[in-house]
């Protein structure tokens, strides 16, 4: 289906901030990669160059798409992401503890990531059908959380609970934004509080329960399982206002920080680029998130309205957990850090999402 309108309706200024964070993100990639032996630091810079270029290619499919034949799909494509995450219960590859992985040859993936998108194609759609725009009622609530339940079940039986709650934050974001009764709203959280006290007691592996406590005080153990917090915020003071410089940085040189090229990603930024470097990516998140906001408010219709808030909210909230846990402020639970940390599924998921925002960006002056 060809454009609707000329490439002037195309967001070039939201495209072009997005740009410049995954330049960053590379930038910073090679350099938290850099100490690693042979090959591997290019490598991995190369692999992230390729993916970026395969989820471009993937946005430029997309936007030309009307979301509106999108909407028809939606309960499919929700359906397509749980059938992923049951392949990934029967053939997965284990991975750190968790059956997370399909490998397809030199490939990996990852299907958590792209359930997500899954699960706010279905939602949306749900919620823009509700005829009771004022607030959720009980007999609206039951059917939404179905959406929810289904994948939140399915990734918690991998093993990996920390993606498991993004569908939780994802779906809580959306249903907050469409409006909800206040005694519904104290029932739900309620009923989440016991399923994290319940997962807490009986869910979580002893590695994972670890985390939770490092959280609590990392100091606890310094050497051994609060090691990954105690360096992360060491690497973090140390790059005090302008950083150590690039390709300078001591902490992921000398290998004190784990997982720098995707967990604690940030951390490397911190350390060489201090707080000035700091400032300027965290700059350009919030332009991002005003700029999609902004597609998000001019949306033609309830859809594409709540594709943009599912959207924005899973960006929004990797970002705000991934920071969080490298800071101390909340347990660390693997996640990626957007448009930063390593990792072919995670970007491909990432310029779908981007691509379904420019696509109801070009849009929202067309009303047919």
């Amino acid at each position: 289906m060809m454009l609707e309108r000329p490439l002037t309706r195309f967001n070039w200024f939201f495209f072009f901030v997005v740009i410049l964070l995954n330049v960053f993100g590379l930038i910073n990639l090679y350099s938290a990669t850099s100490s690693f032996e042979g090959q591997v630091s290019t490598n991995y810079f190369k692999a992230q160059a390729l993916w970026n270029g395969i989820g471009i290619f993937l946005l430029f499919f997309i936007v030309p798409i009307h979301y509106k034949h999108l909407k028809s799909l939606s309960f499919l494509i929700y359906v397509g992401g749980c059938v992923f995450l049951v392949l990934v219960l029967i053939i997965g590859k284990k991975v750190h503890g968790n059956q997370s992985w399909i490998v397809l040859g030199p490939v990996s993936l990852q299907p958590t990531e792209l359930a997500k998108i899954g699960l706010i194609f279905g939602l949306s759609k749900y919620l823009a059908d509700i005829k009771d725009t004022d607030s959720f009622s009980f007999k609206t609530l039951l059917p939404s959380l179905m959406y929810l339940m289904v994948p939140f079940i399915l990734v918690s039986l991998q093993g990996d609970l920390g993606s498991s709650l993004f569908y939780i934050f994802i779906y809580g974001t959306m249903v907050l934004i469409h409006g909800i009764r206040i005694r519904l709203l104290a029932l739900a959280s309620g009923v989440l509080m016991g399923i994290v006290v319940i997962a807490y007691l009986f869910v979580l592996s002893p590695y994972q329960k670890d985390r939770v406590r490092n959280f609590l005080n990392p100091e606890l153990d310094r050497k051994g399982s609060g090691y990954h917090l105690v360096q992360s915020k060491i690497a973090v003071g140390s790059g005090q206002w302008l950083g150590k410089g690039y390709l300078k940085g001591q902490a992921h040189k000398l290998k004190f920080i784990p997982e720098r090229h995707t967990d604690f990603i940030f951390s490397v930024l911190a350390e060489e680029w201090g707080f000035v470097g700091c400032f300027l990516v965290l700059s350009l998140f919030f332009l991002f998130f005003y700029l999609g906001m902004d597609i998000a408010a001019h949306a033609n219709d309830r859809y594409s309205f709540f594709m943009s808030v599912g959207i924005l909210s899973l960006f929004f909230w990797h970002i705000i957990v991934n920071l969080w846990g490298i800071l101390g402020l909340m347990p660390l639970t693997g996640v990626p850090l957007t448009f930063f940390s390593y990792g072919g599924s995670s970007v491909i998921t990432n310029w779908i999402g981007i691509g379904l925002l420019l696509n109801i960006s070009y849009r929202r002056f067309i009303f047919t």
